[in-house]
């Protein structure tokens, strides 16, 4: 008989407890507190994680798009990690997400201590010391939590390889893309999904292997704008312009991403 070895959860050295910050038609919207086992009593920093997924898929627990140092640095600096969950495109628009992650802010700052007091005695969450860090979409909302929440206590940034221009041809002309290696998609795939849409429907957590072919379908036929939308706010680099405080920022990205660049 052959055996099987589960891998041990990335997030084992960790007590977590999920919370709702926001209800939207009746659809509770969570992030999970992780709190160091053995944590010792007194004031720590937080480590804010934003899960990628093309603002599309992904979820705030999705292991494998999470980057296993930033949870590493979370346990080894005594930091209180919190992954949020938010609205995700097509169902949301790009205004609606950044509206969530406001929300999310504002219950960072008058519920998260207490609550991370409720999970370990003693420790209070210093939520005047955080770092915010994200992959992918998750780098473009680390950026924009930065960018739009000067009074969030954010002290320093890491975008992986984030969307942080959503105006490049990439996104916005159709075309031959090769995406990691998927075949070229039917437009009629977007279109399919949207017509199925139910009216108010929200959706904060999916699989990225539910819709990969449909975030293929989406930027081959030029159409990720279409979604994230044009409202203000929703471009990071224009946020530039009128950013105040702005804290150190460490922007990671490799020169062949075919996701985010044709190739």
């Amino acid at each position: 008989m052959q055996t099987f070895i589960m891998a041990a959860s990335k997030y084992v050295d960790f007590d977590q407890k999920d919370f709702v910050y926001k209800t939207v038609n009746n659809h509770e919207i969570s992030t999970t507190v992780l709190v160091p086992k053995n944590l010792k009593p007194g004031k720590h920093p937080l480590l804010v994680h934003f899960h990628g997924g093309f603002l599309i898929c992904g979820s705030k627990l999705y292991e494998e798009w999470h980057a296993t140092w930033t949870i590493q640095l979370a346990a080894q600096k005594n930091a209180i990690l919190v992954t949020p969950n938010y609205r995700l495109l097509p169902e949301a628009n790009g205004r609606e997400v950044l509206d969530d992650i406001s929300n999310f802010w504002s219950w960072v700052k008058t519920s998260l201590p207490k609550e991370v007091a409720k999970m370990a005695t003693g420790v209070v969450a210093n939520t005047d010391n955080v770092l915010v860090a994200g992959e992918s979409a998750g780098g473009y909302l680390a950026i924009q939590s930065a960018l739009l929440h000067p009074d969030a206590g954010i002290k320093a940034v890491i975008s992986q390889y984030g969307m942080l221009d959503n105006r490049i041809a990439h996104f916005t002309q159709k075309g031959e893309k090769h995406m990691a290696g998927a075949p070229q998609q039917p437009e009629s795939e977007v279109d399919d999904y949207i017509r199925d849409i139910k009216k108010g429907a929200v959706r904060t957590e999916t699989h990225p292997w539910e819709l990969w072919l449909f975030i293929c379908a989406v930027v081959q036929a030029g159409r990720y704008l279409e979604f994230l939308g044009d409202a203000e706010g929703v471009h990071a680099i224009d946020n530039l312009e009128t950013a105040k405080n702005v804290p150190a920022c460490w922007i990671v990205h490799g020169k062949e991403d075919s996701l985010v660049c044709s190739s």
